[in-house]
């Protein structure tokens, strides 16, 4: 025999932008309704001996927002090292494709 309990479970609905606040969950088209969530993910944990120690960030970015970040990185990284291209391999400012 099997016994049940109701067991309650939070879904994510929505997400929204912590920089302009806008919903970063988009309508997928398909039978039923479905939804995804496009946004990017910032996070920092600061460990001992830094000034923010034992500080976490977690920041969830719309596509946009994200962006403007990624281009204030790119603008600061070329005053920093200057106008030559990056000096490893692999560019993390540049993304790379997944799919």
């Amino acid at each position: 025999m099997r016994t049940f309990k109701e067991k309650i479970t939070k879904v994510v609905d929505q997400i929204l932008c912590d920089c302009c606040g806008q919903s970063c969950t988009k309508e997928v088209p398909t039978v039923e309704p479905s939804f995804d969530h496009e946004y990017a993910t910032i996070v920092a944990t600061w460990g001992y001996f830094s000034d923010q120690d034992g500080t976490k960030y977690s920041v969830e970015l719309c596509e946009s927002c994200f962006n403007e970040v990624l281009s204030f990185l790119k603008e600061k990284r070329r005053k920093v090292l200057g106008p030559f291209n990056y000096p490893y391999d692999y560019d993390p400012l540049n993304g790379t494709e997944y799919l």
